[in-house]
């Protein structure tokens, strides 16, 4: 017992030793965010309470990141809700059905995982021209569709053992009272493996929202996400370090929102698949 104490003792007080450490850039671009310019030059941490502003926010905002906003939610939104869908009926495939070549098909699904976007980002950009996706708004399902296909791998990673999970007993009544795959899927399979459900697409708009290289590279600048946009508040001519930690603070504001709004059923998700019984 008091081994086991000592154990989590010892855990626990790693853990938050490293969640302080991890907090030191976040606490120092927050306070960079809220401090006139001259006064983070001098050190941030000299900086008084009546030297505290917004205007560095407002300055951000209407410097750049305004315009790159509703790219930003098009982008991920789109990419999660797609990826979720195709990712949870070929999730379902995997998992409940018996086709020919399932595990090679698998396992190609699964090398997605590994292939670094950078070997192939010089071919999209003629495959995306020949389909008519490097032009207009269709650019935005250009990078869709790449970012559902770099997804993919993780959706089936991550739902096909949720869904797995799922007691063959419920299915095998719902075959007797004529639903098909599709209505097992919709009315019992989704339902319970939501938790899964939650945490893939959790995982993957971060990923997407916090993508650069994509976003600069196959959009123009009327497409371009919030990320390009926070890069561009900073040049090589002029430093502005205030404002570009405001814009960085604004930039994870949706993805922290959504993982504190959906915290119980990622928790539940992460550690569903390791408690059995």
């Amino acid at each position: 017992m008091r081994r086991n104490r000592l154990t989590l003792t010892v855990l626990y007080g790693s853990l938050t030793v490293a969640s302080l450490i991890w907090m030191v850039p976040v606490v120092t671009a927050l306070a960079i965010s809220v401090l006139p310019i001259g006064q983070t030059r001098d050190g941030w941490w000299k900086g008084s309470l009546s030297e505290l502003t917004l205007a560095n926010y407002r300055d951000a905002w209407s410097q750049g990141l305004s315009q790159y906003v509703v790219a930003s939610f098009v982008i991920t939104i789109g990419s999660v809700a797609v990826s979720l869908a195709v990712g949870s009926l070929a999730s379902y495939a995997f998992a409940r059905l018996d086709f020919r070549f399932k595990r090679l098909t698998f396992f190609l699904l699964l090398t997605t995982m590994i292939v670094p976007v950078q070997i192939i980002l010089i071919p999209l950009l003629p495959w995306l021209r020949t389909l008519g996706l490097a032009e207009g708004d269709l650019q935005y399902a250009g990078i869709i569709l790449v970012h559902t296909a770099f997804g993919a791998g993780w959706a089936v990673f991550m739902m096909s053992a949720f869904f797995a999970d799922v007691p063959e007993e419920l299915l095998e009544a719902a075959r007797l009272d004529g639903a098909s795959h599709l209505e097992q899927l919709r009315h019992m399979v989704l339902p319970l493996a939501l938790p899964g459900l939650v945490s893939f697409a959790i995982i993957d708009f971060v990923f997407v929202w916090n993508d650069l290289l994509l976003g600069l590279t196959l959009l123009d600048r009327d497409h371009q996400p919030l990320t390009v946009g926070l890069a561009n508040l900073q040049s090589p001519h002029l430093a502005q370090e205030n404002l570009v930690s405001a814009g960085s603070i604004m930039v994870i504001l949706p993805p922290l929102l959504l993982f504190i709004a959906l915290n119980r059923f990622y928790v539940r998700g992460l550690f569903a698949g390791g408690v059995k019984g």
